[in-house]
C-alpha cells in the first residue's frame, strides 16, 4: 500500500512539475509578445513622427519656386509693409478712479457706452445715475 501511495505522490509531483514548467514557458511567451507589441508601436511612432515631419519640412508653399522659401514663409506675419495703419481714436477714452484708488479706463465711443443692454422685450430695464 505505501508503495501505491508513494507511487500515486511521486505521479502528481512529476504532473505539478510539468506543468510549472508548461506554465513558466507560456508566461514568458506572453511577456515576449507583449513586449514585441510595444516596441512595434513606439517604431511605428516614431516612423509616423518622422514622417510628419518629413512632409511639412518639404513643403513647397509657393509652387513656382524650386525649394521652399522658410524665411519667407515662417517670419511673413512680422512683414508690416503690406499692413494698413491703425486708425487713431476718434473719440478721448473715458476714466474712472474709484475710491479704492483703481483706475478704470472706457476706450469705448459714447454711442457704444451709453446704450441699452437690455432690449424692451428682455425685460425690465431700470435707468440710474451713478451718486459721487
Amino acid at each position: 500500500m505505501k508503495e501505491i501511495i508513494l507511487g500515486l505522490l511521486g505521479f502528481i509531483l512529476f504532473i505539478v512539475i510539468v506543468l510549472a514548467i508548461l506554465f513558466h514557458k507560456t508566461l514568458s511567451q506572453f511577456r515576449k509578445m507583449l513586449k514585441q507589441a510595444a516596441d512595434a508601436r513606439e517604431a511605428r511612432r516614431i516612423a509616423e513622427e518622422e514622417e510628419y515631419f518629413k512632409r511639412t519640412s518639404t513643403k513647397h508653399y509657393r509652387k513656382d519656386e524650386e525649394a521652399p522659401k522658410f524665411k519667407d514663409d515662417y517670419f511673413k506675419s512680422s512683414n508690416t509693409e503690406g499692413r494698413p495703419k491703425q486708425k487713431p481714436r476718434q473719440e478721448p477714452r473715458r476714466t474712472t478712479q474709484t475710491d479704492s484708488g483703481v483706475t478704470i479706463i472706457d476706450g469705448r465711443g459714447n454711442q457704444q457706452a451709453e446704450r441699452k443692454i437690455f432690449n424692451d422685450n428682455e425685460g425690465e430695464y431700470v435707468e440710474f445715475e451713478e451718486i459721487k
